[in-house]
């Protein structure tokens, strides 16, 4: 198999990036072969896990390309380590913790291919109970940072907005999740890789540079996979809260004005000091379960007062 996929030129390049998601990162790649009936390779970049996971991979799919961090390089950066290598006419970026169910690559590149004025794809995404996941969005804006700040975000559309009715056939959107996000390649000539400042909002980020090139973006909802969720980041509650807060505050300071980021960058620490207080107070009146969130704020707040945004 592994000569074979070395002589015939990828269609598509599925770029998975890895941090001790082992069990689910197997799952996923043996669904791609099981599946996928387009010629494929598979980059793997491991970001320094310890749970065997990449000589797992060697191991059962000797095929799969695979860098070998030797330290964490976070989401966007091996993702990008992945795009510089690939050979396939399209980029695929994919989530470990995600199964296909059916051949939903091909189909969605047979979609591109009849739909030349598209250049962002991806599929409806599925929760673990195979309920549909809100896994498109609009850009995040400073009304709805404020909103958030006064647990107030119900109220304010965002990612539900698109699925205030059954969505049945293709509609263009603004953001796609990172979880399942395919493009033809030369869409990165256009866009540029993903920047490698976030985390969290990278996806977002990038969707949001190819709406300023005039690119298309499009939620395709014929064809499914599975999204567990966020399974490396819900291992370190510090490195997920952090990364969800200073992203956004990121964002603003590179593609918005001087007066919209020092708005974020208020209300984004208005919100980090009354989590601190809330999970506080709710650690003491209920029950310890709420003193990890509170320590979590915490070490958001030593880095946001570090500029680490």
């Amino acid at each position: 198999m592994s000569s074979l996929m070395e002589k015939i030129r990828p269609e598509v390049s599925i770029i998975i990036v890895n941090y001790n998601t082992k069990e689910m990162l197997l799952k996923c790649i043996s669904t791609v072969f099981q599946f996928c009936k387009t010629p494929f390779e598979i980059i793997l970049i491991d970001n320094n896990s310890t749970d065997n996971s990449i000589e797992a991979v060697k191991s059962l799919f000797s095929e799969v390309i695979t860098i070998e961090n030797k330290y964490n390089a976070g989401f966007p950066k091996a993702n990008n380590q992945g795009i510089q290598i690939a050979r396939g006419n399209y980029i695929l970026l994919l989530n470990p913790d995600t199964e296909l169910l059916t051949d939903s690559i091909s189909e969605l590149i047979n979609y591109l291919k009849n739909n030349s004025d598209v250049h962002l794809l991806a599929p409806q995404l599925l929760n673990t109970d195979l309920s549909i996941q809100y896994s498109i969005q609009q850009f995040v804006t400073v009304k709805e940072i404020i909103a958030e700040t006064f647990f107030l975000h119900h109220l304010y559309k965002g990612r539900k907005s698109y699925f205030k009715n059954d969505i049945t056939k293709p509609i263009n959107v603004e953001a796609l999740s990172g979880a399942f996000m395919l493009m033809h390649k030369n869409v990165i000539n256009k866009v540029g890789m993903l920047d490698e400042d976030l985390f969290w909002t990278e996806d977002m980020e990038f969707c949001y540079r190819a709406y300023r090139n005039n690119l298309k973006t499009v939620y395709y909802p014929n064809t499914s996979i599975i999204h567990h969720g966020s399974v490396s980041g819900k291992k370190n509650l510090n490195i997920m809260i952090s990364n969800q807060i200073l992203s956004k505050i990121t964002f603003f300071k590179k593609n918005h004005s001087n007066m919209s980021f020092q708005a974020v960058k208020f209300f984004r620490l208005l919100h980090i000091q009354s989590r601190i207080l809330l999970f506080k107070i709710l650690s003491i009146v209920a029950n310890n379960s709420y003193k990890e969130k509170e320590l979590a704020y915490k070490f958001t707040l030593v880095q946001f007062n570090n500029g680490k945004y």
